[in-house]
């Protein structure tokens, strides 16, 4: 009859539904993202002040999909796919990649941690990533990747659960070519976090980051971006670094409303045409808790660099301000303003993001708006 021929068209819906209904019971995924936008000012753009309209003055737009499967036993399937991209434009950010910020699957488990493979972000990112980030500015060229403008991707990782607050970070980044240097990376990281301490220690190490016969390795043509202004040799430009080596130890204590934070890092740079490089970058920084939506930070970061074989002693001093205020738990907006100066052997300012001053000094201001959903 019509009718039993509808209904054997619409059992297959029916046993699909019945599945969907019995996964959903045992797994979970989250659609996240958020929107930042807004104006800013510059001085000494290549000598002349600028306004611009600009994508992530709060922090860079994002959208993503994280999902989490339970298998029993405390052992749950999970995934990550991020994308970034410019709200002013509508390009995708990270090259054009269309998951550049996060692209991960595994396998985590309650008592014996988490193992991933993908695109990631390497111990940097997780443990002295959120100090520099507290900050509201960069260290110049974001020279020790706190701002996270290098992701490792063919990457294994795994983290560790927490035992009697410590946790524990190691990843590794093939380079998917017959030699093992040529574009692979490595890092690890130790945290530590008891009532109002939060602190750790890192080591981060890219081989060959830059490779011109394997450019599909761990860091691929991240490495390449104009931002990173010190991945290339100041005697050859053409040279990009042959290695790049990351220390550094950070973290947080809190006191009543205030929440102060320090971190060292320091950076090695080897390049192809047998110069070097050496910079130190040290910072401090509090939050203070004005009343529970208006939030006021303060920072100072120093970088203190060496070139041996032109031997240059660069330096440079930078002071970043900000009044954050919450109109919602997911909406605030935000006015930073950030001061460079460069001193020593150092001949300009260059604050992360915006082309190179002609003199020793540059000064920036954003207002914006940030959307979390």
């Amino acid at each position: 009859t019509t009718r039993m021929k509808t209904l054997y068209k619409l059992a297959p819906l029916a046993m699909l539904g019945a599945f969907a209904t019995h996964a959903g019971a045992q797994s979970s995924i989250t659609l996240y993202g958020l929107i930042s936008a807004g104006v800013g000012f510059a001085t000494n753009q290549g000598g002349k002040n600028a306004w611009q309209a600009l994508s992530g003055t709060n922090q860079n737009p994002r959208w993503g999909l994280k999902g989490k499967e339970d298998l029993g036993q405390g052992l749950s399937a999970v995934f990550q796919l991020e994308n970034g991209f410019n709200v002013m434009t509508g390009t995708a950010a990270q090259n054009g990649r269309e998951f550049g910020r996060m692209a991960y699957v595994g396998l985590a488990d309650r008592t014996y941690g988490s193992l991933t493979f993908g695109r990631q972000y390497d111990a940097i990112h997780d443990y002295i990533g959120p100090v520099i980030i507290a900050s509201n500015g960069v260290n110049i060229g974001d020279n020790d990747n706190g701002y996270n403008d290098i992701r490792v991707q063919n990457s294994v990782k795994y983290v560790s659960p927490v035992y009697s607050g410590l946790k524990f970070t190691a990843l590794y980044g093939f380079s998917n070519a017959t030699g093992f240097a040529n574009n692979s990376a490595y890092s690890f990281g130790l945290g530590y976090e008891r009532g109002p301490l939060r602190w750790s220690v890192v080591y981060a190490q890219y081989n060959h980051p830059y490779s011109a016969t394997n450019q599909d390795g761990a860091i691929a043509n991240d490495y390449a971006s104009p931002l990173l202004i010190f991945s290339k040799s100041a005697m050859s430009p053409a040279a990009y670094a042959s290695r790049q080596r990351i220390a550094g130890t950070g973290g947080f204590y809190t006191i009543g409303r205030a929440q102060f934070a320090a971190m060292f890092t320091d950076v090695r740079y080897d390049y192809l045409d047998n110069s070097h490089l050496h910079l130190q970058n040290l910072g401090v920084n509090v939050v203070y808790t004005m009343t529970p939506q208006l939030f006021l930070g303060a920072a100072y970061a120093f970088t203190n660099g060496k070139y041996d074989v032109i031997d240059k002693r660069p330096k440079w001093h930078q002071v970043n301000l900000q009044a954050d205020y919450f109109l919602s738990k997911r909406t605030d907006v935000a006015l930073t303003v950030i001061v460079q100066q460069a001193a020593g052997d150092a001949d300009h300012a260059q604050i992360f993001a915006y082309a190179r001053s002609t003199g020793t000094r540059q000064m920036m201001a954003t207002l914006g708006v940030r959307h979390v959903f």
